[in-house]
């Protein structure tokens, strides 16, 4: 177990709240709990099982119940491949970076779109904001210590017509019996030749040269020479074509190679848990940007955009810094991204950084650059970060966007990310996308793996550890130390939700 170890609060039962995927007011189930503190390993775990935090607050979908199932989604940046889509926004902020040119209409129209899933994901948080305030963390005592291919065109052969010296001349089609007496003609002359043509007898063939081959075989070798060689060129071309192709690293990249760019872009990581003095000085330039954001796009007035909302919604986070020898160059936990334009900040995205993935929490922007796409584009640079962060961290593999909402069509579009997989709600087991969208056509909830089980239900629940009056003990010895056993029920059904892992070795705070 870690030094400090996971610490939460289980809110039992799952209450009806407001969607903010389909805006009904009743039909949205999950549970909760609240995070004293947490270590990465644990979190990680826990978003592999289908839970997601919103500031302290960790709460998992009631899958089977609640109106617009949210599945958990992965995307795996080290196969990642940019679509055209992909490559128009990176090539629209990077001809705005190196011309200065802002894009035209088209993408004002596609600014639209990307603020209509920017809505839908404001609604989901006001929804989670709204699950956070109906119950609030208690005070506790600490424990001690604590890629289309271009195909060769084959060569076609030209029809030539050939006159010999001895061809006949062109009879009048008027006279029958010219025809008659010229087939008679050919007729003595195709026997005189005939005989004249009679080999004359021999040895046999010779030894020392190869024996004839027909014609039927030769026109096959020809055939299957001729295939090799389009073969071989393919080949070669489809060589040549995987080794032009860009990565996305050399699309992001474009705007440096330029000699004197219109603008300069900089992506800076920033931790913000515990506070990190690069994050201090630029919290007040940070929430402007964050306040404009939220009254512009999503139309807040401006009461709700006040700086103890946006610490508590997108600041405040239970992770636990950790550094590791082979981890990520600035430790593991949450962070903010900066993307700082001329050095000036206009936009941020807010980012869990963990063993095996970054988790996607949030993205907010200046509402002056939204014709660059920065929904789309900020995914991207967090697909780079996954890919970069690997080389010194090989376990971190994986781009976590949250949940994917079949029914939800402003939702699918994380699904563009490929290859991206969801987590099966009843095994957890990742399954393709591509396997899954027939499945959820027909039922928005339902089992996405064909077989397996989970694993992790396979507990004791008198081996949950439990925080006692600042004390670590199992649940079952807690029960002999308190005689109180009425509330077994609540915490097996935690241990169900967080896992035989996680159940123990977190501490559930019990009173």
């Amino acid at each position: 177990m870690e030094t400090d170890p996971t610490i939460v609060e289980y809110t039992a039962g799952h209450e009806r709240y407001r969607c903010g995927y389909c805006g009904s007011k009743d039909t949205n189930y999950s549970h909760g709990m609240w995070a004293h503190q947490m270590t990465v390993a644990d979190y990680q775990a826990l978003i592999d099982r289908g839970w997601r935090r919103s500031g302290m607050y960790c709460y998992k979908p009631t899958m089977n119940l609640t109106c617009c199932p949210q599945y958990t989604i992965r995307c795996h940046p080290l196969e990642f491949k940019l679509n055209k889509s992909h490559k128009k926004v990176i090539k629209r902020v990077n001809k705005f970076l190196i011309s200065g040119v802002k894009p035209g209409h088209d993408s004002e129209a596609s600014s639209k779109e990307y603020e209509g899933i920017d809505m839908v994901e404001r609604n989901v948080k006001d929804a989670e904001s709204a699950m956070a305030q109906k119950t609030k963390p208690s005070e506790i005592v600490l424990p001690h210590g604590g890629k289309k291919t271009m195909k060769n065109p084959k060569g076609s052969v030209s029809e030539t017509t050939f006159q010999t010296s001895n061809s006949s001349p062109s009879i009048p089609t008027g006279s029958k019996s010219a025809v008659i007496l010229s087939q008679e003609d050919r007729e003595k002359q195709n026997e005189g030749s005939n005989s004249r043509c009679t080999p004359t007898p021999g040895t046999g063939p010779d030894p020392s040269k190869p024996k004839c081959k027909k014609a039927k075989e030769i026109r096959a070798e020809r055939r299957m020479m001729k295939q090799s060689q389009i073969g071989d060129s393919e080949t070669k071309q489809k060589k040549q074509k995987s080794s032009r192709e860009k990565s996305l690293e050399d699309f992001l990249r474009e705007p440096e190679h330029v000699e004197n760019p219109a603008h300069k872009l900089e992506i800076a990581l920033c931790r913000t848990a515990p506070e990190s003095l690069q994050f201090r000085l630029s919290f007040h330039e940070s929430y402007a940007v964050y306040r404009a954001y939220q009254m512009a796009v999503h139309k807040d007035p401006p009461e709700e955009c006040d700086k103890f909302g946006f610490k508590s919604f997108l600041v405040d986070s239970p992770l636990e810094e950790k550094y590791d020898n082979n981890g990520p160059p600035d430790g593991y936990g949450s962070f903010h991204q900066h993307y700082l334009l001329d050095g000036k900040l206009i936009a941020v995205g807010v980012v869990d950084i963990l063993p095996s993935s970054v988790s996607s929490v949030y993205l907010y922007y200046d509402p002056e650059y939204s014709f660059l796409g920065l929904g789309v584009y900020s995914a991207l640079r967090e697909i780079a970060l996954v890919r970069e962060l690997n080389l010194s961290a090989p376990d971190l593999k994986y781009y976590y966007m949250g949940f994917y909402i079949h029914n939800c069509q402003k939702m699918r579009y994380k699904g563009q990310y490929r290859p991206s997989f969801l987590a099966c709600p009843e095994t957890y087991e990742w399954v393709p996308i591509e396997k899954c969208r027939p499945k959820l056509d027909v039922n928005k909830y339902c089992r996405l793996s064909e077989s397996g089980t989970d694993k992790e239900q396979d507990f004791d629940v008198n081996q949950v550890l439990v925080l006692h009056k600042g004390n670590m003990l199992p649940y079952g010895f807690y029960k002999v130390m308190t005689s109180q056993g009425r509330d077994e029920d609540e915490v097996r059904e935690y241990a169900s939700l967080v896992g035989k892992t996680c159940a123990e070795r977190m501490l559930l705070v019990r009173k």
